[in-house]
């Protein structure tokens, strides 16, 4: 019974430091993904999340609890890059939920030729640093969460009722099932490149994950239209499927834009289909998965009257998973509305 309390905790701690945030440009937003918003329209795999964020670079905000902690891990794990950067430019806070499940949600039954069940309920913490230069920068972000709890099962099925579609019945059998801590830290570097135009942005980034996603990669970005937010606050070749802090951008002005990229990474621990130190019933084991994958996608964001914006984005990943059923590519979209404040 007290797992169903972790969730409002974490809506605490991520709400309780707006009061805090002060001055400056300062962005929330909400974000939804589901894979019937591709055009594959499938239930699957990656199969829907839901996350709120709050993005600012006033120093109020910067100096709350929950973005100390994870500036202290920066210094802690990267000395001689928090010399040379100094302090973050911005930092985000976001609170989300997202899971995952096999093809044959019908069937309460375990199919060891498919993934199995598993969700995540996060509070993350990330920070972004430019270089004086302006040419580069990193992003850092510290991720704790739970696995395994009944929010995501919940949610799912009361969608489903609505829609009338098919209820998911192996949420039992899922990845830590009854909750289990987790936790991820990622850093990456963007090298913002000299021919970058004010409707032309383009970047490489290189970063890193250790935690419950354990993997390094590489990703060129690009953006081209009207844009007004900066390089910094937009991020999207780090979201890790749910997972988008600090992927929002933080309009200055109009904002009317095509954007898309590609990553190739190498992922060497997955605890969404490989578990981790409690028992579940339906796990994967290392030589069941592939190590490399490559990730596309493309979006459009459009901005309004009042600060507000609007962007969609289609994602595609390699599979995750070498052979049986749960071979197969995924793909899913996403939509993010964000207000400036």
């Amino acid at each position: 019974m007290q797992h169903r309390f972790l969730p409002f905790v974490f809506i605490a701690a991520v709400f309780s430091p707006l009061a805090l945030a002060g001055s400056g440009d300062t962005v929330i937003a909400i974000s939804t993904d589901n894979d019937l918003f591709s055009p594959t329209q499938t239930d699957r795999d990656y199969t829907a999340g839901v996350a709120a964020t709050y993005s600012s670079n006033s120093r109020q905000f910067l100096d709350n609890p929950v973005s100390q902690l994870s500036q202290s891990v920066d210094r802690f794990l990267l000395p001689g890059f928090s010399e040379s950067m100094g302090e973050p430019g911005s930092g985000a806070l976001e609170f989300g939920v997202y899971g995952f499940t096999p093809e044959d949600i019908k069937d309460k039954a375990i199919n060891r030729e498919d993934r199995p069940y598993s969700s995540l309920v996060y509070l993350s913490s990330s920070q972004s640093y430019t270089s004086l230069s302006r040419d580069s920068g990193w992003t850092t972000s510290l991720t704790l969460g739970v696995l395994g709890l009944d929010v995501f099962k919940a949610g799912q099925n009361a969608i489903h009722k609505v829609v009338n579609s098919d209820r998911a019945e192996g949420w039992g059998h899922q990845i830590s099932n009854g909750g289990e801590p987790t936790f991820r830290y990622s850093a990456a570097y963007h090298q913002y490149l000299d021919s970058n135009q004010p409707d032309q942005k383009l970047k490489v980034t290189y970063f890193g994950s250790a935690g419950y996603l354990t993997e390094v990669g590489a990703a060129l970005v690009f953006r081209d239209g009207l844009i007004s937010s900066p390089d910094n606050r937009f991020n999207p070749e780090l979201m890790a499927y749910g997972e988008r802090a600090p992927g929002v951008s933080a309009s200055g002005g109009r904002e009317n834009y095509f954007w898309g990229g590609v990553s190739v990474k190498a992922r060497v621990y997955n605890a969404f289909l490989q578990g981790q130190f409690r028992h579940s019933d339906h796990e994967l084991g290392s030589a069941d998965l592939n190590v490399l994958l490559a990730e596309v996608w493309a979006g459009y964001t459009h901005s309004f009257l009042g600060g507000t914006e609007l962007s969609y984005v289609l994602r595609v990943q390699s599979s995750e998973i070498k052979d049986g059923k749960g071979d197969r590519t995924l793909a899913w979209g996403g939509i993010v509305f964000s207000k400036r404040l």
